[in-house]
C-alpha cells in the first residue's frame, strides 16, 4: 500500500492493520498521527482507546490482550506497537505474531499499528516482496517509507520554507541536502534554525552561504570539505576539519573509506570532464546527483587532474597502510594530510 493510499483509505475508513516499515520516520510518525487523529476524538477516553507500546521484540500476549479490550465510548480503537525489529525477532515470536489472525475479524473494533525500526523489516520491491512481507502480507497493509528521493526533498523543504515565509531557490536547498543529509528528521530541525536565523537577521531568502553558516553538516559533506581544504593546501582548514570529526568521534576507518570516495568520484568527474563530457552526462554517467557533479567540476577546474590523482594515489596507499597495520586509527588521515599539504 503505498503511502496516499494509506491517507485515502483512512479518510474514508481507518479500520484494518497496518505495518509501516523503511527509513523516513519523519513521515511514518506523521502518517501515525494521521490515524490517531481519525481514531481518537476525544482526550477524555484516550487512555483507552489508544494504547502504545515500544521495543524490537513484540510481547504478543500484551499485545493480544490490548486488541481484545474494548473501545470506549467509540467505534474504534488504536493499538500502536512502535519499534518492532522483525529482521532480528526470534521465530517463536515470529510465530505467535502469524497466530495473531483471527483476532483481526472477531476484534474488527481495534485498528492495530505496528511500525518498524528503519532497517526493521525489508519489504523488498513491488515485483519481488521479500520472505517477510510476503509472510504479514495479509495480515497487514504494508506501507512503505524509503528515504526520499532528492527530488522530493526539494519539494517537501521549499513547502516548509515558504510555511515559514521564507523564500529559496534550487541551489538553496541543494546545499541544505548535501549539507545535512537525507533524513527529514534532521531537515526539519534544520528548516526551523534557518528560519529563525534568517528573521533574526531581517531577512526572508536563504542562500546556499546561510546553509553552510548554520545548518549541521554530514560526514559526506566534512570528508568533502576536508578534501577540498587538501587540494587547496590550506592546512589550518584541513585540521579543522579533522579535529571536529575526532570530537564527533567519526571512525577512522569510515572517514578514510568516504575520502577515497570523494576523491574516486573527483578524478571519475576530472578524466570526463577532460574527454568533453558536460555536467549531464557526468551525472549520467557516474549516478552522481547534479549539484555534486557542479561542485566536483568547480573543484577540477580550479585543481586539474594531476594534483586529484596524486591525491587519490597518495589516499589508497595510506589506506593500504592501515589495512596491513602499518599504521591505523586517526594516525592514518595525518599520515594522509602531512603528505598532502
Amino acid at each position: 500500500m503505498e503511502q496516499k493510499d494509506f491517507r485515502d483509505r483512512i479518510a474514508k475508513d481507518p479500520k484494518g492493520w497496518y505495518l509501516f516499515v523503511g527509513e523516513e520516520e519523519y513521515l511514518k510518525r506523521y502518517h501515525a498521527s494521521l490515524l490517531r487523529e481519525k481514531i481518537v476524538t476525544d482526550a477524555a477516553f484516550a487512555p483507552f482507546n489508544h494504547l502504545v507500546f515500544d521495543g524490537p521484540e513484540i510481547d504478543v500476549p500484551k499485545l493480544s490482550d490490548a486488541i481484545k479490550a474494548p473501545p470506549m465510548m467509540s467505534d474504534y480503537k488504536l493499538v500502536e506497537w512502535r519499534y518492532p525489529d522483525f529482521e532480528h525477532m526470534k521465530e517463536s515470536v515470529r510465530g505467535a505474531v502469524d497466530d495473531l489472525a483471527p483476532l483481526k475479524e472477531e476484534f474488527s473494533y481495534t485498528v492495530l499499528l505496528l511500525s518498524a525500526t528503519a532497517d526493521g523489516f525489508d519489504p523488498g520491491t513491488a515485483k519481488r516482496p521479500s520472505k517477510l512481507a510476503t509472510r504479514y502480507g495479509k495480515l497487514f497493509d504494508i506501507v512503505p517509507f524509503p528515504k526520499s528521493t532528492d527530488a522530493q526533498l526539494l519539494g517537501w523543504l521549499k513547502r516548509h520554507f515558504d510555511a515559514e515565509g521564507i523564500r529559496t531557490d534550487a541551489d538553496s536547498l541543494r546545499a541544505l541536502v548535501f549539507r545535512s543529509g537525507h533524513l527529514m528528521d534532521i531537515l526539519i530541525g534544520e528548516v526551523e534554525k534557518l528560519a529563525a536565523y534568517l528573521k533574526a537577521n531581517g531577512r526572508d531568502t536563504l542562500t546556499p552561504a546561510d546553509v553552510e553558516a548554520v545548518a549541521s553538516s554530514t560526514l559526506e559533506c566534512d570528508t568533502f570539505a576536508l578534501s577540498n581544504a587538501v587540494i587547496d593546501r590550506n592546512r589550518a582548514l584541513a585540521f579543522r576539519a579533522l579535529l571536529e570529526m575526532k570530537r564527533e568521534r567519526t571512525d577512522p576507518a569510515v572517514l578514510i573509506g568516504m575520502l577515497t570516495r570523494t576523491y574516486s568520484e573527483l578524478v571519475s568527474v576530472a578524466l570526463l570532464s577532460d574527454e568533453g563530457a558536460d555536467a549531464p552526462a557526468i551525472e549520467a554517467a557516474l549516478k552522481i546527483p547534479a549539484f555534486k557533479v557542479r561542485m566536483y567540476l568547480r573543484t577540477v577546474k580550479s585543481h586539474g587532474v594531476p594534483r586529484l590523482v596524486a591525491a587519490l594515489d597518495s589516499l589508497t596507499k595510506v589506506d593500504a597502510a592501515s589495512k596491513l597495520g602499518g599504521v591505523d586509527g586517526y594516525a592514518a588521515v595525518e599520515l594522509f594530510l602531512a603528505q598532502n599539504l
